[in-house]
């Protein structure tokens, strides 16, 4: 299994209704490839944790890359993983300040480094206590389902 944290740019304003329409379509799919993971998304900018099987995500991440929403993809860290951290998502959606995408600056500086897993999960999880602390608020017209 792997997970991949990507970071892209919207090609122009996106809606709240393509953001549905995207959720919508992630959460259709996503289970019988065995994908879970989350959509972050304000001021133009997305980022995106995918996690699954190491084929289904790879394929699933360039089916990404087509979609014309959005552009300037960059992977910000891909890391094999034994366990999930979206484990009940088969595709969550949070709308934040672009600013809140600092919380993860540490593994964007560190992207050419070669980072271990264990560091990975663990800035991972301190975002993922941010967006559950309320720092971050799930838009109310897109449900974000529970972690666990």
């Amino acid at each position: 299994m792997i997970r991949i944290l990507y970071a892209s740019q919207s090609t122009h304003d996106i809606t709240d209704q393509q953001v549905h329409d995207i959720l919508t379509s992630s959460r259709r799919n996503n289970p019988g490839h065995g994908i879970t993971g989350v959509l972050i998304h304000g001021g133009g900018l997305f980022m995106q944790v995918l996690e699954g099987p190491e084929q289904s995500t790879l394929r699933q991440y360039v089916r990404i890359l087509d979609d014309r929403r959005h552009g300037d993809c960059k992977i910000i860290h891909i890391t094999p993983t034994d366990h999930r951290i979206f484990k009940k998502w088969s595709m969550g959606v949070i709308k934040c300040d672009p600013l809140q995408f600092q919380q993860i600056a540490k593994l964007r500086e560190r992207r050419f480094e070669s980072v271990p897993a264990k560091d990975f999960t663990s800035e991972m999880g301190e975002f993922v206590k941010m967006l559950n602390t309320g720092q971050a608020h799930p838009d109310a017209s897109l449900p974000v389902e529970a972690l666990s």
